[in-house]
């Protein structure tokens, strides 16, 4: 019974975990991989905030890959224990000492609540795609020009400074033992403030059903046709083949072509990852993406190239013009060098036998040549 206890206890915080994962991540596959430490599936914004004469913590959980607002805790207050507090420290102990304040009635509910809600109307889908990519570096720049304003906005405050750290992290991880639990909520989104669209792309596009048809544009609805039945899409690159590629309207549904993930922002690494592109050391694949050929939408100058990928993956990359899109090379296709040297030699011993021939066709004439006018001397 000992050990039963235990085992049930692994077995309902994995259940745990993984509910708390999927929050921040599109499939079970991204969430194991999460729960594994393969990757992570969150940042959490760590900012240290003087408002007058007051001090306060906020903690702003976001899904990295999702890119959305998971939770906001905002704690202000006139606590001793703020000083102690450092934007550098481990989120277990800045969580613990905000836990502390709590219990101790050193916190400002109205004004925590009124800051909290500022940050969730800051940190629309438009800023969060802007901030993410330095978040990737960890780099919290230029949140203090964002954050002070909306804070003085919402509060009418005389005088706001924000400190900012970053620090990537599980977002289960944080919120399964967080010590706040029972002391302090996090922030609710403001009921006036609209729901967000859920993401299923990284190109910013909207779901199919939270778009009405009519605000589409003509080619938005032929990528809608495309995005049907896959819940995630990456932006890749397409592999070009000036000489051996197939032109767009060559290109024949099901087909086989290649795409590479671009690896400049944040969300290209994190695409590279979840297509398996990188291993246990860090090190990236070379070799491209393999995509099955489903259509592309097109207007003027514009062509996105759609194609399924691995694990169920829809793959968009957008060209300006047509090209000829790489396909994967065929064993057996093309000669081998051996090959090569065998037909050079057959060409070469043709060519020699030819002309021996010739030669002896040569001196054959010229010895009835000279028997001829042997025989017309000797008559003479």
């Amino acid at each position: 019974m000992a050990d039963t206890q235990p085992k049930t206890e692994l077995l309902k915080r994995q259940a745990d975990m993984m509910g708390l994962t999927m929050d921040a991540v599109f499939t079970d596959e991204q969430a194991k991989e999460v729960l594994q430490g393969k990757i992570t599936d969150s940042y959490l914004v760590k900012i240290k905030l003087d408002i007058d004469n007051k001090n306060g913590m906020l903690l702003i959980l976001v899904s990295s890959i999702r890119k959305h607002i998971m939770e906001i805790y905002s704690v202000v207050g006139t606590s001793q224990i703020f000083r102690r507090i450092r934007t550098f420290a481990d989120y277990v102990q800045i969580s613990q000492d905000l836990a502390d304040i709590g219990k101790s009635g050193g916190m400002d509910l109205a004004l925590s609540e009124n800051v909290g809600r500022a940050l969730h109307r800051i940190f629309t889908k438009e800023t969060l795609d802007e901030f993410l990519p330095l978040w990737q570096k960890k780099d919290p720049s230029r949140l203090s020009e964002v954050i002070e304003p909306a804070i003085v906005l919402a509060t009418k405050a005389g005088r706001v400074k924000v400190q900012a750290e970053i620090d990537k992290l599980s977002s289960a991880k944080f919120r399964y033992e967080n010590p706040m639990k029972g002391t302090i909520n996090p922030v609710a989104k403001p009921e006036d403030e609209p729901a967000p669209v859920p993401e299923n792309t990284d190109l910013g596009q909207p779901a199919a059903a939270a778009v009405r048809p009519g605000d589409m544009t003509p080619i938005d609805r032929q990528m809608e046709q495309f995005r049907v039945g896959f819940g995630k899409e990456l932006r890749m690159k397409t592999v070009i083949s000036p000489i051996s590629g197939v032109d767009f309207d060559d290109l024949m549904e099901g087909q086989e072509i290649l795409f590479r993930v671009p690896l400049d922002t944040a969300e290209g690494m994190t695409n590279a990852s979840l297509l398996g592109l990188i291993d246990e050391d860090g090190n990236l694949a070379k070799a491209p993406v393999v995509g099955k050929f489903l259509g592309i939408a097109s207007s003027k100058n514009e062509y996105h190239i759609f194609a399924e990928g691995p694990s169920r993956y829809l793959l968009h990359s957008v060209e300006e013009h047509p090209v000829k899109v790489a396909i994967p090379k065929v064993a057996g296709s093309a000669p081998s060098t051996k090959q090569k040297q065998g037909v050079a030699n057959k060409k070469k011993q043709e060519s020699s036998g030819g002309g021996t021939l010739y030669t002896l066709i040569g001196i054959f004439a010229a010895i009835i040549l000279i028997g001829f006018l042997i025989f017309v001397m000797v008559i003479l």
